[in-house]
């Protein structure tokens, strides 16, 4: 049975979330902030992913640990949707596509169960196309992640989907080769250069050339 439904990754696929972009007011020396990505945003993120508990809760040791850091974690904990720089645009049409073909669309995301759904900072934020969905596994809610197999399990199942059944969309080649090793058909979004989406979703018959 051929490729019959997608599911899609949420950040950098459809949403830009680029954390980097809001810490440059904090860390203007790039140097810094690489080490603060590498190091304490790491935690943080961790941290947040395995718990529903409030941010400011699972946060609080950090900040006894690490008081000089406390405006760096502050801005995680208070301003985390402004992370979030909009939908984008492109990848959004190409899912209306797929909507209007009556491809049935899934999502898969690695995200804190405390900020979803996200919330737009900015009016021109529209986050609606999230209504396409016939379900979202939410990695903070459902308490795995991305790559570990168990969350590709469990969405299978729950989505109702084989994995031959199922192309999957990430921007993270470990979340497709994760994908892949239990029979899903993944793709590996980037922009620019390799096979685009479209050709992908094309070749599949999920769509219909150009």
């Amino acid at each position: 049975m051929s490729v019959r439904a997608v599911i899609f990754d949420m950040g950098n696929v459809l949403i830009d979330w680029d954390p980097e972009r809001t810490y440059q007011v904090l860390l203007p020396d790039p140097q810094d902030r690489a080490r603060f990505f590498s190091g304490l945003f790491r935690r943080m993120h961790n941290l947040v992913h395995d718990t529903h508990r409030p941010f400011g809760e699972v946060l609080a040791p950090l900040k006894r640990e690490m008081p000089d850091d406390i405006p760096l974690i502050e801005m995680f904990e208070y301003r985390w949707h402004s992370f979030l720089y909009g939908p984008l645009g492109e990848t959004v049409r190409i899912l209306e596509a797929l909507r209007v073909k009556g491809v049935p669309l899934y999502g898969l995301s690695n995200w804190p169960h405390q900020t979803w759904p996200p919330q737009a900072t900015d009016p021109s934020h529209d986050y609606g196309f999230l209504a396409y969905f016939e379900d979202i596994v939410v990695s903070g809610t459902v308490g795995m992640r991305k790559p570990e197999a168990e969350i590709y399990l469990h969405a299978l199942a729950r989505f109702g989907l084989a994995p031959h059944e199922a192309l999957f969309v990430d921007d993270l080649l470990e979340n497709v080769r994760a994908a892949e090793a239990v029979g899903i058909v993944g793709h590996h979004f980037h922009q620019g250069g390799g096979v685009t989406l479209v050709e992908t979703l094309v070749a599949h018959g999920l769509l219909d050339p150009r």
